[in-house]
């Protein structure tokens, strides 16, 4: 039964259109810099992951020292110069963003209201608009 079902997805996967070509701008890196690269945006989303971690927990000026520290300005490994001008605007403002958040943070009192929440929430709003920003036009290849 298990092998019917399974060898049934098959086919009807198989018998489905192929994908709409992908029109995002092609980041052709060198193999080494891809790697550095892809290394760099998984190294983002922990680090974005980690932030909503600890603000789930309560803890909003700790997520705002790991922003700083793997999100802001000058913490990357010097990739972009091998990026084309529109997508080293899109990292800079990804960058400005998470050191804004971090600034924010130190605001922020142990005990938020709902409208320092709503600040908060926000300024993670910012970052993660950045990184759907640059995802929707670009494509590492």
């Amino acid at each position: 039964m298990l092998k019917s079902t399974v060898l049934g997805l098959m086919l009807a996967l198989a018998s489905l259109p192929a994908a709409a070509e992908d029109a995002r701008t092609r980041l052709d890196l060198p193999p080494e810099i891809r790697e550095l690269f892809l290394e760099e945006m998984r190294n983002h989303m922990a680090a974005l992951d980690g932030v909503i971690q600890l603000l789930a927990a309560g803890q909003t000026k700790e997520a705002g020292a790991l922003a700083r520290k793997e999100m802001a300005i000058g913490r990357g490994k010097g990739i972009g110069r091998y990026m084309p001008i529109e997508f080293r605007e899109l990292g800079l403002a990804y960058h400005r963003s998470a050191e804004e958040f971090a600034r924010l943070t130190e605001s922020i009192p142990a005990k938020p209201s709902a409208e320092q929440w709503v600040q908060v929430l926000g300024g993670i709003a910012a970052i993660t608009a950045n990184c759907a920003g640059c995802h929707g036009v670009f494509r590492a290849q």
